[in-house]
């Protein structure tokens, strides 16, 4: 079956930008990431939901605490396309496909210890904290670090 991209809508999700007590930033990997792929945590907003409860929803089910809290959102959307073959994929496993995705993202804090986050092992490969000023090292997909550095500034957040 062959798809017409020109019909494709762009998923609705939201991003996290999550800074502990000791303002580390969190980043995960997901299994479809190579080794050197690095995101941020979030998810899909389901029909009716708002991103404000899709986020808090996203991080308890990914990282296994309720110990968030909202503490800004970016007033741009990062709207980006899938490459073809991640659409293609999408389209053949799920039946509903998008020509890629439009985030809200959220500056959100971290209330919790370390050591009490439960990352869901179906959903990422690895979490880790990482200094803010470290983010380009993992944040290696075309124009992404450039993006998030925007938003920091935004937030306030300084490297």
């Amino acid at each position: 079956m062959k798809i017409d991209f020109n019909k494709l809508t762009y998923r609705k999700s939201t991003v996290a930008l999550v800074l502990n007590k000791d303002d580390e930033i969190l980043i995960v990997q997901k299994h479809s990431f190579k080794p050197n792929e690095w995101d941020f945590p979030g998810g899909g907003i389901d029909e009716g939901e708002k991103a404000e409860e899709t986020i808090l929803r996203e991080l308890k089910e990914e990282l296994g605490s309720e110990k968030f809290v909202i503490k800004n959102v970016s007033r741009e959307l990062d709207k980006y396309n899938w490459p073809e073959d991640v659409i293609m994929d999408r389209f053949t496993k799920h039946g509903k496909t998008y020509l890629g995705q439009e985030r809200v993202r959220f500056l959100v804090k971290y209330l919790g210890e370390k050591a009490e986050i439960k990352a869901e092992k179906d959903e990422f490969r690895e979490y880790k904290w990482v200094e803010v000023k470290d983010l380009k090292k993992y944040l290696v997909f075309p124009g992404y670090f450039e993006k998030i550095q925007k938003v920091l500034e935004e937030f306030g957040i300084n490297e």
